[in-house]
């Protein structure tokens, strides 16, 4: 059986590929028509979000332990919900890692929102390491909001 790869040329480290992907992904959720949710492109690192419907709301939920309320800034404006902030690392003198994992200093979510919701109706809470936010669905075909949150 013969290497797949054995008549491919060099990639080099794949960074390059790597954002290249990225990139295109962005181009795709962004402003390819019918994408359910599109995550926008950021310099900085990303919390695990989960974003879905009930009946009455979209809901965006953040996994991100060891902050406070007021470490947050949450923002709408043109359809776009904007969550940023930035996790400190927990000071006890002088560390020698063997491993890390736990991602800390600015953070940045935008994420497109896949339904009409009622900006006055947002509300954050943030509770167990984790951030909930909570807006009303509009019906379909109320017309554009945008408005500023913070």
């Amino acid at each position: 059986m013969a290497d797949s790869g054995a008549h491919r040329g060099s990639r080099g480290s794949g960074a390059y590929i790597l954002h290249l992907a990225d990139e295109l992904e962005v181009y795709f959720n962004e402003v390819g028509p019918g994408r359910p949710v599109g995550f926008v492109a950021s310099q900085k690192w990303k919390p695990p979000t989960d974003v879905y419907e009930t009946a009455e709301a979209l809901v965006v939920l953040m996994d991100i332990g060891g902050m406070r309320p007021e470490d947050f800034t949450v923002e709408l404006a043109e359809g776009v919900l904007t969550i940023s902030g930035e996790r400190t690392p927990q000071r006890e003198g002088k560390r020698h890692y063997h491993y890390m994992e736990v991602q800390i200093g600015p953070f940045e979510r935008r994420l497109r929102l896949p339904v009409p919701v009622d900006p006055q109706s947002l509300k954050a809470i943030y509770e167990h390491g984790f951030l909930e936010v909570r807006l009303t669905k509009l019906p379909r075909g109320s017309g554009p909001h945008t408005v500023k949150v913070t």
